[in-house]
């Protein structure tokens, strides 16, 4: 059973959309609505990790990429900047003496309605500035 369900409506017509405005220009769109969805999965994970030095907290970062084995799709991750990278999994899942204090999983569950909602906003904006730009008469 999955842990979040969605429903989501327009997504064929933005694809076609994005392809008829080119590779380019449909990658980076579509890399700035991956990152606005993931930028509310960060906010969340910055405001559940628990805070010592808050070295965990501001290495909690986003990036995307072409997929290596899926031809045109693209990525995005979210992680931590080394050195915090190291050792991160350890708070998330906890060790053999500390408990688990997960906060990744947590902002994942509860707010990946907000980031797939971000996303179409961001896609919808972006696809109608491009659009218009096509649009435009060249003088």
């Amino acid at each position: 059973m999955p842990i979040t369900d969605f429903t989501i409506r327009g997504a064929k017509e933005m694809d076609k959309l994005l392809r008829e405005l080119g590779p380019r220009t449909a990658n980076r769109v579509g890399d700035q609505a991956l990152r606005a969805g993931a930028k509310v999965i960060v906010e969340e994970a910055k405001r559940l990790v628990s805070v010592k030095t808050g070295e965990l907290r501001d290495a909690i970062t986003v990036a995307t990429e072409k997929s290596r084995t899926a031809g045109d799709e693209r990525i995005v991750f979210i992680g931590f900047k080394p050195p915090v990278s190291r050792r991160a999994h350890l708070t998330e899942y906890g060790t053999s003496k500390t408990p688990a204090k997960p906060f990744i999983r947590p902002a994942m569950d509860t707010r990946a309605s907000d980031a797939l909602a971000a996303i179409g906003k961001v896609l919808a904006r972006g696809i109608t500035r491009e659009a218009n730009k096509l649009a435009k008469p060249v003088r």
